[in-house]
């Protein structure tokens, strides 16, 4: 069955940016409408994606022709906009982090499950093919079992949204950012989290409403995760229309069979390069047959589970809770 699902988009921000290009290169999806309250950023991407720009979130949300709802709106305003298409039967693709807090994130688990719709959390790793071909590998046993997940991020805050920066709006750099790496750690190490232990502070920027610099230590079975986040540095932001800025990233796996695995290119394509004992070795990274947008309407088409790099509204429930627990900690 490949029935095309029409689409509304709520949000025509630096999120709808990121992700033009699997919307357009998608075949089981159709834009109908588009909300944004700048009307001029929602008829550029209606003239970008299709369909057009519409008055307000309730032609959306009313609107029976629409199966499937694109919540990329700010986290703390989501719950509700979760709960009305929910309500009107319409499936739903949001963003991370699923919500500003995990009481608003239970909420929406609960709206969807009555409701018995589907909803999908896009994170940086579901259009990451690295990702699941590195999945592939750990699953196959050929390297060991993932013993060590290490990921670093230094980058400047963000100067144009306030959200981001507003602790009761879903602020701070981890909550901003490093959710991301907290889903790919729990993904790629594939058990349950023991203990969670979480840092934050402010080293260079007094005057921000959220710390600047936080980290996260996961301990798995056998296994952890350091994450670790700045914003520290004041490092180049190129424009403050969107996240265009600097971006510096360090990042490898090691696995208890003592293979060290890290994101690298060769003869200009992806590849996973895998080393121990000056041995090493190339593994080409497979694309995803499909976009996050068709494989997701895929699932609900054939009523199966969502496809493993679109994490499901509890599993991104889930990271809220890790880090509010250990933030109290």
């Amino acid at each position: 069955m490949n029935k095309t699902l029409t689409m509304g988009i709520l949000g025509c921000g630096d999120f709808l940016r990121w992700n033009e290009k699997a919307v357009t290169g998608s075949a089981r999806v159709r834009v109908k409408s588009l909300f944004d309250p700048d009307r001029k950023r929602a008829e550029k991407y209606a003239a970008a994606l299709g369909g057009a720009a519409v008055a307000d979130e309730a032609a959306v949300f009313n609107d029976p022709a629409i199966d499937l709802v694109c919540l990329f709106t700010p986290p703390w305003i989501r719950r509700g906009q979760v709960e009305r298409a929910a309500a009107a039967g319409k499936h739903i693709l949001t963003t991370k982090p699923l919500a500003p807090t995990a009481a608003d994130g239970a909420a929406i688990v609960k709206a969807v499950t009555g409701a018995k719709v589907r909803c999908g959390v896009l994170y940086s790793r579901s259009g990451d093919a690295w990702m699941g071909t590195v999945k592939s590998l750990l699953e196959g046993g050929r390297f060991g079992r993932l013993a060590l997940y290490r990921q670093d991020w230094i980058h400047h805050y963000p100067q144009w949204n306030n959200w981001a920066l507003d602790p009761k709006k879903n602020g701070g750099p981890f909550m901003d950012a490093m959710i991301h790496n907290l889903n790919a750690a729990r993904y790629l190490m594939g058990r349950p989290v023991r203990r969670a232990t979480f840092f934050s502070d402010r080293l260079a920027h007094p005057a921000l409403t959220c710390a600047d610099t936080e980290a996260m230590k996961l301990d798995f079975e056998s296994g952890a995760a350091l994450l670790f986040i700045t914003w520290a540095a004041d490092l180049a932001v190129w424009s403050t229309e969107g996240n265009n800025r600097e971006h510096i990233e360090h990042f490898y796996l090691v696995t208890d069979a003592g293979w060290m695995l890290t994101k690298a290119s060769k003869d200009g394509s992806p590849r996973v390069r895998a080393t121990r004992e000056g041995q090493e070795e190339w593994i080409d990274v497979k694309a995803y047959p499909a976009t996050s947008f068709d494989a997701f309407a895929g699932a609900i088409a054939t009523g199966g589970p969502n496809p493993s790099n679109l994490p499901t509204a509890d599993d991104a429930c889930e990271d809220l809770r890790l880090l509010e627990t250990a933030a109290r900690a």
